[in-house]
């Protein structure tokens, strides 16, 4: 139903609109757009994410995805209300070949870049999303619209991170879950 949009994912360059800002109050993060506005349908959410006890720091991580999502959605020229399972997938599928903004090039990192520390054993980060990153985004962005559509109830809206049956449990965009347990 919502396939017949054809993009080249490779093509699109999100704006670089908008920012995540620390601010007083009960919510410590907000999404501001250009004008230092808060965008309200995600300062709202924020709101209740943090009424349900999330911590600071995933209230940043949740605020810098759906700042993404906003970006991603500009791009493509969709309002948020009108997303649609294309969009969530085209996003899902953009993240998967995009190169991370920078601030600045790389210097001396450019060697390590996405290889592992032999004492931490961790990766050092790389120039291409992570596998990770992409499955919280489609979490957040899927809780997003939970959000709207099962708690404020303003719509009509469908949720565009659309849940399928894989095997082993639910799909998300590639994110496997076994069912009842939550996403990892």
């Amino acid at each position: 139903m919502f396939d017949n949009v054809d993009r080249d994912i490779a093509a699109i360059r999100l704006p670089r609109w908008g920012r995540v800002v620390s601010a007083d109050g009960p919510v410590p993060w907000l999404v501001v757009d250009d004008d230092g506005v808060p965008v309200e349908p995600i300062r709202r959410y924020l709101t209740d994410f943090v009424a349900g006890d999330a911590s600071v720091g995933s209230v940043r991580s949740y605020a810098y995805a759906l700042l993404r999502w906003w970006r991603w959605l500009r791009a493509v020229g969709v309002e948020w209300n009108k997303a649609t399972p294309a969009e969530a997938r085209d996003l899902a599928l953009w993240l998967r070949q995009a190169i991370k903004p920078r601030r600045s090039p790389r210097t001396g990192s450019a060697v390590t870049a996405g290889t592992v520390n032999p004492i931490t054993r961790k990766r050092y980060l790389g120039d291409q999303y992570e596998p990770r990153t992409v499955r919280h985004s489609n979490a957040v962005v899927r809780a997003f619209y939970e959000f709207w559509i099962e708690d404020v109830r303003e719509g009509p809206l469908i949720n565009p991170v659309q849940l399928a049956r894989g095997r082993g449990g639910v799909s998300l965009w590639g994110c496997q879950a076994a069912a009842g347990t939550g996403w990892r």
